[in-house]
């Protein structure tokens, strides 16, 4: 009987040391393990929007977020998107709204009655009365705004008509891409 009292207290007291340890191994290899994902730039969609999209179904007011490689945040929500196929690769856009917010400062909000997002490049064309207003005070009115999403450049196409602090100005496109300073 006096040998197992001592095992068993032998073992008791390599448990109490044991197990504490073992519990801090893995909690430090939560905080101390490396994730590999790319964070910027991406279009993200639900598991359940994804399985709407690949069986074809159509997908009522969807929001899609992301941030473009300069960290720009932005937010868009629609009536509804229509995919072109399983899996999808390009989508259709019902009544998009969105917004940008920069991160150096300023909001863009944008809108249009429907618009053409393909998946894989980030690229989202706001079609049919696209509109886009600032913080600073400008409106940019034009049939056909191009969004890369993933670098942050704009292209509006098709006759711009624009509204601004300083007046107004007509022209056939206007292109803003983002600049280092």
């Amino acid at each position: 009987m006096p040998q197992s009292a001592g095992l068993y207290s032998q073992t008791v007291a390599v448990l109490k040391i044991g197990l504490p340890l073992i519990a801090l191994g893995l909690l430090s290899s939560l905080f101390f393990t490396r994730i590999e994902k790319d964070l910027g730039g991406e279009v993200s969609f639900s598991e359940v929007d994804l399985a709407a999209l690949g069986s074809g179904l159509r997908v009522d007011n969807p929001v899609f977020t992301g941030s473009t490689q300069d960290n720009d945040q932005f937010e868009f929500r629609a009536a509804g998107v229509v995919p072109d196929a399983a899996p999808p690769s390009r989508a259709s856009i019902e009544e998009i709204q969105g917004k940008i917010d920069f991160d150096r400062g300023g909001i863009a909000t944008l809108s249009a009655v429907s618009a053409e997002l393909q998946i894989d490049e980030q690229i989202l064309e706001l079609l049919q009365s696209a509109r886009i207003s600032t913080s600073e005070g400008f409106v940019v009115v034009a049939p056909k705004v191009t969004l890369d999403l993933r670098i942050g450049s704009l292209l509006a196409a098709g006759g711009v008509e624009t509204t601004g602090p300083m007046g107004d100005v007509t022209s056939e496109e206007l292109s803003i891409d983002r600049n280092d300073d």
